[in-house]
């Protein structure tokens, strides 16, 4: 009987002691995404004060704790199969393994306070951002240059099936439909609102991926597509990529960001990946140079517009634009795109701008 007891001590004992073994002899290979930082480092006793020491070395033990990652992705994985909801504010799971951006959890634009239609524009607010595209039109056509503004909407936009009933019900217009409206009617500047062509093709092919919140390569090329439209109203003979033969939809192992901000993109593979080849015999002119200004959803459309451009000219999303370095490159196209979630911030060249309460 005795030795029968000897059995749960060990056992104890050895999870007490397993992470500290852990921690100093790495016996166990953990997962190593887990974080998308520093972590803390081991202090030097001696070398700092008492108090010092102790919250550097809590830091130390809160980063290196022995089995750490797992635990936190076998935390993750247990909430989001029981009960359907991810642990991190973040991220939404919705139907079908469908994985969606809170970005107002990280104070990153507004995604679903947005699709909820919780955050409506004034009309003061709607007034100051078609007077600011108005003004950047202005100013590129007394240099000859056309202005491009696209707008990529929200996944959520897109897809909104797949969001959770509860985000459903009791939805109000997005800014996104209040500012294409409010050009529509005041302005002599058309927006291209990219949400009307992939409406239109999501039901025959993915146009987005589902475990990421951006477009699949599909999704990127009918956007290009559409601005390609809007650039041969002013060079008629610029021609368009083509897709040629059968467009694939594949499974890719590692899941997008919204799986790799879970930690999970190992065991949370993309179903939605697209595959397809292109020809571009159509192109018959090529222009100068283009200035792209652009966020993440821009990345995709790089392989097609190289087709058309002998020169592309980056710049940051959020800058404002510096006009006179700009018309020292003399381009003959300046196309600014951003996702539905930064309206107001990329229209103000502000990543920080709030919009004010009336």
């Amino acid at each position: 009987m005795k030795n029968l007891l000897i059995i749960p001590i060990v056992i104890f004992l050895g999870v007490i002691w397993a992470p500290a073994i852990q921690m100093h002899y790495k016996v166990y290979k953990e997962f190593e995404d887990a974080d998308k930082r520093v972590l803390a480092n081991r202090p030097e006793w001696g070398r700092l004060p008492v108090s010092s020491f102790a919250k550097q070395f809590e830091d130390y033990l809160d980063d290196r704790f022995g089995f750490r990652p797992d635990l936190i992705r076998w935390n993750i994985l247990m909430r989001i199969h029981l009960f359907g909801v991810a642990p991190l504010q973040s991220v939404i799971v919705g139907k079908d393994s469908w994985l969606f951006y809170r970005s107002e959890a990280l104070d990153d634009g507004d995604s679903i306070n947005d699709f909820m239609g919780s955050i409506p524009l004034s009309e003061a607010t709607l007034d100051e951002l078609r007077t600011r595209v108005e003004e950047n039109n202005r100013r590129f056509a007394e240099k000859g240059i056309k202005y491009i503004v696209a707008i990529a909407p929200n996944k959520e936009t897109i897809y909104s099936e797949y969001l959770p009933e509860r985000f459903a019900s009791n939805r109000a217009r997005t800014r996104l439909e209040q500012f294409c409206d409010h050009m529509e009617m005041r302005s002599s500047v058309k927006v291209l609102d990219l949400s009307k062509p992939l409406l239109m093709q999501k039901s025959k092919v993915p146009i987005y991926w589902a475990t990421d919140s951006h477009w699949n390569s599909l999704g990127a090329y009918i956007a290009y597509r559409e601005i390609m439209k809007k650039i041969s109203d002013f060079y008629p003979d610029t021609g368009v990529i083509t897709l040629s033969g059968e467009i694939a939809v594949r499974r890719r192992a590692n899941g997008g960001d919204l799986a790799q901000i879970l930690f999970v993109q190992d065991v949370w593979p993309e179903e939605d990946d697209t595959l397809f080849q292109v020809d571009s015999k159509r192109i018959v002119r090529k222009l100068e140079k283009l200035v792209f200004r652009h966020d993440s959803f821009g990345d995709g459309l790089y392989p097609y517009l190289t087709k058309h451009f002998k020169k592309i000219v980056n710049t940051a999303p959020f800058a404002a634009f510096n006009f006179e370095a700009i018309s020292r490159e003399k381009p003959e196209i300046i196309l600014h795109l951003f996702a539905e979630r930064y309206l107001t911030q990329a229209i103000h060249d502000d990543f920080y701008y709030r919009q004010p309460k009336y």
